[in-house]
Parts: structure tokens; sequence; C-alpha cells
């Protein structure tokens, strides 16, 4: 959203300035002010010009919105990995919300964007306080998620962002990266290996090192986040060796590495991609091919042939992504970005301290997104998927989810409750359980919490399609950002709002000082970092320490969530994520 749409004063949030501030130095670059009041400083690339807000409370910031990380995926470069961008002569203006990537959306939020979407996406967002001549501001380097396929960081506008966030003195990167075919496409071997969303992440991350001095930022305090599939990609990143020496710690909401969907096999994904292309128009030949590259190029030279607009994902109203609970597009192990399998990167790399968790409910919002109901019929369906999965016979599935939720016998909300824990059981809990594990077992400082706060406000006209309401999948970063995920017409209340605050007050602590207690004032309570047993920080209106309730309950599962993992993802079994109200037609982007 171009910035003087957020410059209202009736807003009562943020304002702007036209005094100029001139004379101060940070870094070796004289800070240079327009008579507009906006900065000026100089990156590798050459002089950009932001834009300068101050909020409700007086804090004074300096945005930049749409400063290229890298060249244009464009043309050639399409499935390449992102290119170093070119340097510009003339002062470039970042006051208006760049290109985003293509996917397909829904109409309210098409209706709320005021960026176009664009294969010229590789953009980033800086938020920064006025540089302060003795200090060096830490950085939230923050990956939207999206299951690899949709979304962008425009959701997170910048009056909010300064106003919850940057006001607590740090500075906040919000990043775009190619989605779905175009950043998670592979052949399956080195032709096309894939991971260039991925790839576009660490670009981002490598730009921010170099750079963000000039913002004032300290380059060597870079906390590393993300929620969902941003959570599981931060979480990816942090063990690739490239990604060595750029973040000192992370933060991971409703998703990490130990998700199974987190990464995909690379033959998963080269049969999807075919299916694709099959469905897109090409046509193996009949005789077939002496070998697989053979084949590799000719449907790489294609996917280079399709209009972009015809490349685009989405996760909506897609019941096979969540009853499978798998997402055939995502990261691969490549041997270059990702050289080893996952416990492999865990046990070589360097770990860092972190906060992770998620929702209390995490799989409403897949119910939502893929119409479920949580009915008898959907949770027999659950039942025969982990079966299949497992090898395990039905009765004992059956009788393992009776044990770890209860008896289902005939209420129907009893039944969506054990539906709903059980698909979060496996999409995201099982693996923060995993997750604490790990960093425990190597006396690695980790914060875990439950987003248990529930506001029917803030579900909008969601909450008449899922079965009930609560704390879910991107309620944290809901309130963490004060952005509208559930497309709510309604705004936040009074508790909301507190809620909000006190939720960026603990996450910036911890950016700042690597605990998020630091500096907290004593009305709220300590966050303890986890233990055994387990323990997280219920953020909700009263917070408090409690039981997690994992340690028993995934012991339990533990055995058959492993199988699930192990067991292939079978395209045929998955339909293709246009079908539905998406049709193959081409979305309309910029070129």
């Amino acid at each position: 959203m171009p910035l003087k749409l957020l410059k209202k004063r009736r807003s009562g949030r943020v304002r702007t300035s036209s005094n100029p501030q001139m004379g101060a130095c940070f870094s070796g670059f004289k800070e240079d002010r327009p008579k507009n009041g906006n900065k000026i400083i100089r990156v590798e690339q050459g002089l950009l010009e932001g834009t300068f807000l101050e909020t409700s409370e007086g804090y004074k910031c300096d945005v930049f919105l749409g400063i290229p990380y890298a060249s244009p995926p464009c043309g050639p470069l399409r499935f390449q990995k992102p290119q170093p961008p070119q340097r510009w002569s003339d002062v470039r203006k970042c006051g208006k919300f760049p290109n985003r990537s293509i996917h397909k959306e829904m109409p309210w939020d098409k209706a709320l964007a005021s960026a176009p979407q664009s294969e010229d996406c590789l953009y980033l967002n800086v938020h920064a306080p006025q540089i302060r001549e003795d200090k060096k501001y830490p950085v939230l380097f923050y990956i939207h998620g999206g299951g690899f396929m949709m979304d962008s960081a425009e959701r997170y506008t910048a009056k909010n962002i300064c106003r919850l966030l940057v006001s607590k003195d740090i500075i906040v990167v919000t990043i775009h990266y190619r989605l779905g075919y175009l950043g998670f496409l592979s052949t399956g071997d080195d032709l096309c290996p894939g991971n260039f969303g991925l790839w576009d992440m660490l670009e981002a991350l490598k730009w921010t090192h170099k750079n963000i001095a000039s913002f004032g930022g300290d380059a060597e305090n870079i906390t590393l986040s993300g929620q969902s599939a941003g959570g599981a990609s931060a979480d990816l990143l942090s063990y690739s060796p490239l990604a060595a020496g750029l973040f000192k710690r992370k933060i991971v909401m409703g998703g990490n590495l130990y998700c199974h969907w987190a990464v995909q096999k690379k033959s998963a994904v080269r049969e999807y991609c075919r299916d694709k292309a099959v469905r897109l128009g090409w046509k193996p030949r009949a005789e077939g091919y002496a070998d697989q590259r053979d084949e590799s190029q000719e449907m790489l030279d294609f996917f280079k042939t399709v209009p972009a607009g015809r490349l685009a994902t989405t996760m909506f109203f897609n019941k096979t992504i969540f009853t499978e609970c798998r997402l055939p597009l995502a990261p691969v192990i490549d041997g270059e970005l990702l050289p080893d399998d996952i416990q492999t990167l865990r046990n070589t790399q360097t770990h860092v301290p972190s906060i992770v968790g998620g929702g209390e409910h995490e799989a409403l919002l897949f119910a939502a997104i893929g119409l479920l109901r949580g009915t008898e019929k959907e949770l027999r369906s659950a039942e025969a998927v982990i079966a299949q999965k497992t090898g395990l016979a039905i009765s004992a599935v059956t009788d393992l989810i009776e044990k770890v939720y209860g008896d289902r016998g005939e209420s129907k909300s009893q039944r969506q409750k054990i539906y709903i824990n059980l698909v979060s059981d496996i999409f995201v809990n099982f693996a923060n359980h995993r997750f604490i594990e790990d960093q425990n077992s190597r006396k690695i400082p980790c914060y875990a919490y439950s987003f248990d706060h529930q506001s029917k406000q803030q579900w909008g006209w969601l909450q008449h399609v899922v079965p009930f309401t609560g704390g879910t999948h991107t309620s944290d970063v809901t309130y963490l950002f004060d952005c509208n995920y559930m497309s709510s017409p309604l705004g936040m209340t009074k508790i909301d709002k507190e809620v909000s605050r006190m939720t960026g007050e603990y996450f910036t602590n911890f950016v700042k000082f690597g605990s998020p207690n630091a500096h907290h004032p004593t009305s709220s309570p300590t966050w303890e970092p986890t233990a055994t047993p387990y323990k997280a920080l219920s953020l909700k209106s009263e917070p408090e320490m409690r039981s997690t309730g994992y340690s028993g309950r995934m012991s339990m599962l533990a055995e058959f969530i492993e199988k699930m993992y192990e067991a292939p993802l079978t395209a045929k079994i998955m339909p293709p994520f246009e079908n539905g109200p998406f049709s193959e037609v081409e979305i309309e982007v910029q070129a």
C-alpha cells in the first residue's frame, strides 16, 4: 500500500512530519533529509529515499519500501538462483509497496492489495527508528507464510510495524520471495534442483546483513523469523552452512523444519510438476526418453514458455492438502543450500536461542481454508489416511486416537475438537515438541508459547465456517503485527489491543536481549525457558505459564506420526491446487 494512504492523521496512529533532520551521522554515511522530511541513505547499489513516519506517541521512524535485493527473476533468470541487483544512479524513491509474488488470492485480499503481482518480485522493506548516532538497533528479519504458494508481506503495514515494533527500538525487515511453481519447481535432478524461493530468502538475508548498518541496524544482532511456511523456512535457513554468521537467534511461529510439510522428496516434487506441465499442454514423447535428464530438459523448457499467471497457486478450498497433511511444492534437500538430511544438518550446524510456538488450535484455520467441519466422515477419513500411511489397522488407529484425545461418543462438539486437535498435532504440534526436545538436549535456550487468546471479532466471516473459534494458525502474527489475516471487518477490541501490545513486548525483548523477559514489567509473568515437563507461555489477556501437555500426548502419537512423515506423497491422491473455485485460467500480473 502506498504510504500516502497510511498518513491520515484521523487514524490517530501515524502522522507525518516535514521537519528536516540534518547533520546526524552513522556508519560513515551522512544523514540527508530533503524538505519533505524523508531520509536519504546510501546502500551498496545506490541512494535510497524513504518516508518519514511518526507514531501517535511521537516515535519517529523511517520506512523504505520496495528495495531490490536481487535482479528480477524474469526471462532467462526464471528458475535460476537470484542474481545480485543492478546499481542505480539516481535516488531511488522507496515510498510505495513493491510488486507481490505471483499467486492466486481471494477476492477480499485482491481488493485490499495495492501492489500488483509480477515475476519481478524480489524486494524487501525496512522499517527503522530514526538513527541516533550512538546506537545500533537490533533487527527482526521476517519471512511471511502461505504454504510456499501464496500471500505477501503487504498485509504487514508500515504504520502498524512502526507503532507496535519499531517503537520498541528495533528494525523490522519484511521480504517477498518466489512462490509456487516459480519458487519451488524441481525436476528432481541437477538440471533444476528447485528451492528458488529459499535461495531468495537467503539472498535477502545476505543483503540485510551487508547493508543494514546504513539504516542504523546492528548486522551482528539479527533475529531470523517467520510464520508457518515462513517459520519453517527460517528454521531451514538457520541450519544451512550458507547462512552461517548472518543471524544471532530465531523465532519460528506455526512451523519449523520438523514439520513434515517443510521439506518434500525431490521425486514427489518432480512428479507433481510433471503432472502440472501435462495439464498445461506439454506432451511427453510417446516413445519415452533415454534417461530422466532428457525428459527434465524438455519439461523445464516448456515451463519457461508458460505465462507466469498460469503458474499461480493457492491453498484455499483444497481439502486434500490438510487431509494428506503435505504440501507438494516445498523445499527439497538439494545438496547445496540444504546439503544433508534434516537430522544431519541439526547435528552439524550451530544452534541458537529460539522462540517456538503456535495457536492453541492450529488446525482451525486449516479447517476454514479446506472447508472442513470435523464431521464423523472427515474423522474416519483421517483415520483411513493414517492407517494407509502407517500400515496400522484402522481399528488400531481409532483406538489410539480415543486413547490420546478421549472417547468421541455421540457428541458433535467432542468429535470436532478431537479432529482439530489431531490435525493440529500432525501439522505443527508434534514438530514443536521435537524442536523443544532438540533445543533442550543441547542446552540451548528455548522459549515456547501457545497463543490462546480468543476473539470472535478477529475471525470475521470465517467464524461461520469453523466448528468453533479460538487461537489458531496465524493468530500469533495477527496480534504481533496487527494484521487482518481473517479479513474481518471489525477492528481490535481494547482487550485485543492489550494482548497485541504484550505479545510485541515479549518478542521485541527477545530480539533485543535474547530473552523475552529483559526489562519486562513486573505486572506480566516471567516467560520461563522450556524444561521437563514442558511448559509454555499462554498468550492471552491474562498470560500464564502452563503445561503444554506435549510430553505424554506426543509420546503416544510418536510412532504413527513418524511413519506418516516417511510415507510417500502420491500426486494422484492430491488433486491440483486449481481444482474447486479456481480454474486453469491466467491471472493478471504485471510484466
